[in-house]
């Protein structure tokens, strides 16, 4: 004798479920589904918005303004690209009108601690671009990239993050953040630069003109 059958949409199987049968229920008005979505992206998400607004208190609160949003735009994915993509450009998308609403940029002296510093330090070592692999492996390098990253000026980390952290073009960056190409290219240049020799002085070293040729990401 059968048993009874199981509801396909219990929360067990809900994490089974990709992204695209998610967004189906959710968009049938299933909270269960909606519920799986945050769930699965919430942490990605985070780290996402830790990156561009530069302190947790922020990334919070722009977590939470990114998934009010997706509540109310699920029906405006049109499949063109990832699921992911699409809620990641969502979440770039706010905060930077966030920061745009300020009016003007900000400095930071933010200290990574806990979960943090670990989502920080996922998102550099799987994004490392350029970096030599033996550089990249190196523990004390990565630390002092991930903890210098978030301090670096609103004017250069954004553009940076959302260069070499999210592989945006320079036009692209320049269309979203509403300036000049040549600024762009300048503050991410300087970015980098001081990355670069946050890593020097980290480590104790001095850094002559023959290393100006080492870049730390591409």
């Amino acid at each position: 004798m059968k048993g009874p059958a199981r509801d396909v949409k219990s929360p067990i199987r809900y994490s089974r479920l990709n992204d695209e049968a998610l967004l189906t229920l959710a968009r049938e008005g299933d909270e269960g589904a909606y519920e799986t979505l945050v769930r699965r992206y919430q942490h990605e998400v985070y780290t996402s918005a830790f990156f561009m607004m530069g302190n947790p208190a922020d990334a919070h609160d722009a977590s939470q303004e990114v998934f009010i949003k997706l509540y109310f735009s699920l029906g405006k994915f049109a499949g063109r690209s990832s699921f992911s993509t699409w809620l990641y450009r969502l979440t770039i998308n706010t905060c930077i009108d966030e920061l745009r609403s300020r009016k003007r940029y900000r400095n930071r002296n933010v200290d990574l601690e806990g979960e943090s510093y670990q989502a920080l330090e996922a998102q550099i070592v799987g994004k490392k671009g350029d970096l030599p692999e033996e550089e990249c492996l190196n523990s004390e390098i990565k630390e002092i990239l991930i903890r210098e990253v978030v301090r670096l000026h609103d004017r250069h980390r954004i553009p940076f993050v959302l260069r070499d952290v999210y592989g945006y073009s320079y036009q692209e960056i320049a269309e979203i953040l509403r300036l000049p190409l040549g600024t762009v290219k300048s503050n991410i240049f300087r970015a980098r630069r001081l990355l670069r020799d946050m890593v020097f002085k980290g480590r104790g070293e001095e850094r002559n003109r023959d290393e100006d040729n080492i870049l730390f990401f591409s």
